[in-house]
């Protein structure tokens, strides 16, 4: 049978493609990868690893809590500001991290020193600004095979080649971006905020920054990011309403939005159908992802900008009464809690390969813990707060604290 154009009219954009079926999966393969790849043990190419955001390290990744400093950088940072900072991602020859000023910047992964500099329009701002805060780059970078793409707080999005630092394209989205943007195949996902204040959630071919759709208004700022599960075609994104939505990607239709009591700061994290977030209303959430029907909640003694991290039975999350707390994702029956001395606004990352779980806390501790037990197997004091998320991945940990100080951790003898 000869296949004819099908032009599928979605709600937010128009995507023509060719297809033999108007089934609606058949049409989504056709444009998206249906599951997220392994990730090689030796690199971290976006926020929390992939578009899950399941805060798991990749497998292979073997790390025990004997780990000593291989280099730490200089303290880029700036500012100080309740959000958490901008989290490394790594290849195999460099570490990608943007910092208060408006830069990013690559370093050496073998000593820390800088490769290149990138200024986005934020960086030019802020070399004229008063302000102490200094809101240049939140988001992460995430990185694929050539560009490494970040957004700033002048709004705009950018690719920027992964060997010279140069520009290979921008795109004014408006507003401010101080969530990360998520690459699944050849197509990237950020969300944008506006003073108004309100937000949307944009895709973008990777490869040319061409933007294919962008959602209706979310009707506040959204400062989490993307995550998407592909099997279903579905993305979910936080916002400062306390709304927690879910869009169609394909088809740019709103499927579901569930509320909760406080502003969403964290990234979910997407699981086997289940959708874990936390909420500034002191509450752990795990919400149907096709229904949007609460699954889940557990309470805290405090506000939670941690995005949650889950491994087989376990949700683990962080939260600003200083603990971190592991229950069981299905029944919300507590499995352990450790203290810190201060919030923990970082979110975990689980090392499955280590039976570790790391996370950062205000207190500038590094914590290495027993992911059975959740018993101390390791703290590492770094220079300042600690609330970007920690990236493992092979026999490497790194680490940027709330100065701007890059650090990287091998294993000791």
């Amino acid at each position: 049978m000869r296949c004819a154009p099908l032009s599928l009219s979605i709600t937010l954009a128009v995507v023509v493609v060719a297809a033999c079926s108007t089934d609606p999966q058949d049409v989504q393969h056709s444009l998206f990868p249906s599951s997220i790849p392994p990730i090689p043990a030796e690199t971290w190419p976006q926020y929390r690893l992939d578009a899950h955001h399941a805060g798991l390290s990749p497998s292979g990744t073997r790390l025990g809590a004997n780990l000593v400093l291989a280099w730490q950088s200089g303290p880029y940072g700036i500012g100080n500001y309740s959000a958490c900072k901008s989290s490394p991602a790594v290849d195999l020859d460099r570490v990608y991290v943007g910092v208060d000023d408006g830069q990013l910047l690559a370093l050496d992964r073998r000593d820390g020193t800088v490769v290149w500099r990138f200024a986005t329009h934020r960086y030019e701002s802020e070399r004229q600004t008063t302000d102490s805060a200094h809101l240049g780059i939140h988001g992460s970078p995430a990185i694929d095979e050539r560009n490494v793409y970040v957004g700033d707080y002048s709004g705009w999005l950018y690719a920027v080649d992964k060997v010279t630092g140069s520009k290979v394209w921008e795109s004014q989205l408006g507003g401010s971006i101080g969530a990360s943007p998520v690459l699944l195949g050849d197509f990237l996902f950020i969300a944008v905020e506006y003073p108004v204040p309100d937000g949307k959630v944009f895709m973008l071919r990777a490869q040319t920054g061409e933007v294919r759709w962008s959602s209706p208004s979310l009707g506040h700022n959204p400062h989490s990011s993307v995550s998407i599960d592909p099997g279903a075609g579905l993305l979910y994104i936080g916002a400062n309403n306390g709304l927690l939505f879910c869009f169609d990607y394909v088809r740019g239709q709103l499927q579901w939005s569930y509320q909760t009591g406080g502003a969403i700061k964290s990234t979910a994290a997407v699981v086997e159908g289940t959708v874990f977030v936390t909420s500034w209303d002191g509450m752990l959430y795990g919400v149907d992802g096709a229904t949007g029907a609460k699954q889940l909640e557990l309470a805290t003694a405090g506000t939670s900008s941690s995005s949650p991290s889950v491994y087989r039975d376990a949700v683990l999350f962080g939260s600003d009464d200083g603990m971190l707390r592991a229950a069981n994702r299905r029944n919300g029956s507590p499995l352990w809690t450790f203290s810190t001395r201060g919030p923990v606004a970082s979110s975990p990352t689980v090392i499955s390969d280590s039976a570790l779980v790391i996370v950062g806390s205000r207190d500038k501790n590094l914590y290495l813990l027993d992911l059975a037990t959740g018993a101390s197997r390791q703290t590492i004091e770094l220079g300042a707060a600690i609330t970007s998320v920690p990236v493992a991945l092979e026999n490497s940990l790194f680490v940027n604290d709330d100065a701007g100080t890059v650090y990287a951790f091998r294993p000791g003898f």
